[in-house]
This record gives C-alpha cells, sequence and structure tokens, in this order.
C-alpha cells in the first residue's frame, strides 16, 4: 500500500512539474491554459459553486464568475466575491491535485480576501481542472 501511495504521489508531482515547465517556457501558457478550462464551467458548477473569485497570479489576473455567468476571463473584476492571490507555480500545485486551498492558504502560499468558506467552494473547478491537466501531459 505504501509503495502505491508513493508511486501516486511521484506521479502527481511530476504532472505539476512538467505542466510549470511547460508554461514557463511560453509567455502565452497561462492565457492558453485558461481557454482549456473555458468548457469546465458548467450550468451544474455555477449552480453549486455560486461564487466570483480573482486569480492574482504572478503575471497575470483572471476572473473566475462562477456566480453569474459562468466565465474565465482576464483581468480583476472589482465585483468578486474573493481574491486569491498567488504564485503561478502555487496555481500549478493546485490543479495538479499537489495541494488543496486550505493547504495553500495555512503554509502561506496563497493569500485569501473575502470568505475562506467561498474559497473552498472552487475546490470542485480546480479538481475538474486537475483532468484537463492530465491530459495535456500526456
Amino acid at each position: 500500500m505504501f509503495n502505491m501511495l508513493s508511486r501516486r504521489l511521484i506521479a502527481s508531482r511530476a504532472c505539476s512539474f512538467q505542466l510549470w515547465r511547460m508554461l514557463s517556457d511560453s509567455s502565452d501558457g497561462i492565457p492558453n491554459l485558461m481557454e482549456k478550462f473555458k468548457p469546465l464551467i458548467t450550468d451544474k458548477l455555477v449552480h453549486e459553486t455560486g461564487v466570483s473569485a480573482v486569480l492574482k497570479l504572478t503575471n497575470s489576473d483572471w476572473t473566475l464568475d462562477l456566480r453569474d455567468e459562468g466565465t474565465i476571463k482576464a483581468g480583476a473584476d472589482e465585483g468578486a466575491d474573493i481574491i486569491l492571490d498567488m504564485k503561478d507555480e502555487t496555481f500549478f500545485a493546485l490543479i495538479g491535485g499537489d495541494t488543496s486551498t486550505a493547504a495553500a492558504y495555512m503554509t502561506g502560499q496563497l493569500k485569501l480576501q473575502g470568505n475562506m468558506m467561498q474559497a473552498m467552494k472552487l475546490n470542485a473547478l480546480f479538481k475538474n481542472m486537475q483532468g484537463t491537466i492530465a491530459e495535456e501531459t500526456k
């Protein structure tokens, strides 16, 4: 059992590292990644989540509207419910499955403005992103 868990952990970290390397080589890596994530925002996800968030990454800001429109767009929406401020590497770890929003917050890798419970609702989206990432790094 330990052997299986350690293999899974190594594969997960390798996936995040590959993703980070792949995207850091390209100046338009994050925008391309966000385009791939747009189809993941379904009416069901919007209904279940009901939150608008701004992701402040290293060199870009993104608004995830899971409250009204169900969109991902470049730029920071002033009316967002929460703001998640993190480095690109932390974002890759979140969507790669290497960490969670709570763990990143507790270790100081993620700064949050707004309600933590609303931020936790984004975990469903991050889990959906993990499947897209797995396909991307194959």
